[in-house]
């Protein structure tokens, strides 16, 4: 979780995290911590509350799928379609 939690964190800085005013995903913020081990490897926490982080956790597991796939432009969906079961 370190990487794309610090790559959250500098697009935040920088301005470019917008959640367009979402009460819950800004409730959930106030609630999430970020720590940090002795090899400078950070992860979001709840320490600071009992309340729910999910939706900043899921904001950064996202964000780590699209820095991982960078550049695929193809879809699993393009080659075989949805399946319904």
């Amino acid at each position: 979780m370190s990487p794309p939690t610090k790559e959250f964190y500098k697009l935040l800085m920088e301005g470019k995290i917008i959640h367009g005013g979402n009460p819950v995903l800004k409730w959930m913020a106030g609630n999430v911590v970020v720590e940090k081990d002795d090899a400078e490897n950070i992860k979001p926490t709840k320490k600071k509350s009992v309340e729910k982080i999910d939706g900043i956790v899921a904001a950064v597991m996202a964000l780590d799928r699209c820095v991982r796939n960078a550049g695929d432009t193809g879809s699993v969906y393009d080659e075989r379609g949805i399946l319904f079961l």
